[in-house]
């Protein structure tokens, strides 16, 4: 399980952040409402995840969607949150079996780093080299992540803007 002595896995941090700028495009929910959800869920379970993290790679990517004037920037977030999703899940059914909420010990994720992969993802996947999001497919009708569902489901609310303050 995750340790709150441990950093948060790059996977879950790409996750995130493609999460919170596809409820700003696509639901229209702020961004800081978004990021402090998941910093206030997750700095239980990870050290130093912080807003700013979460926030800082939420504009890089938006900003990267402006400069290329991509049609459909919904779609690409959801192919590329479906593609972490599906990796993951089969390192989870490997030989081993090792927890992917299992905290890194040294930080791993940063915003260039995820912004580098979304922009590979992105240019794969106009290239058609990746795989895509069946269609439908949305990270709200998955059921089995585990504490990403739980951080997901999770309603911001006046405790968290209090304790953003404070």
């Amino acid at each position: 399980m995750s340790d709150p002595n441990k950093f948060c896995p790059l996977w879950l941090y790409k996750v995130i952040i493609s999460v919170t700028v596809y409820d700003y495009i696509v639901r229209d929910i702020a961004i800081f409402v978004s990021t402090k959800k998941f910093e206030s869920f997750f700095s239980k379970h990870y050290k130093e995840l912080t807003v700013e993290e979460i926030e800082n790679g939420a504009t890089a990517i938006i900003q990267f969607l402006g400069e290329v004037k991509t049609k459909d920037p919904f779609l690409l977030l959801n192919h590329f949150t479906y593609s972490i999703i599906q990796d993951t899940k089969k390192k989870m059914d490997s030989f081993f079996k090792k927890n992917p909420y299992d905290g890194d010990s040294e930080k791993s994720y940063n915003c260039d780093l995820a912004l580098k992969d979304f922009k590979v993802f992105s240019f794969s996947c106009r290239s058609g080299l990746t795989k895509t999001a069946p269609a439908g497919w949305d990270i709200y009708n998955e059921t089995e992540l585990g504490l990403l569902n739980k951080a997901i489901d999770k309603e911001f609310s006046i405790d968290d803007m209090i304790d953003s303050v404070m």
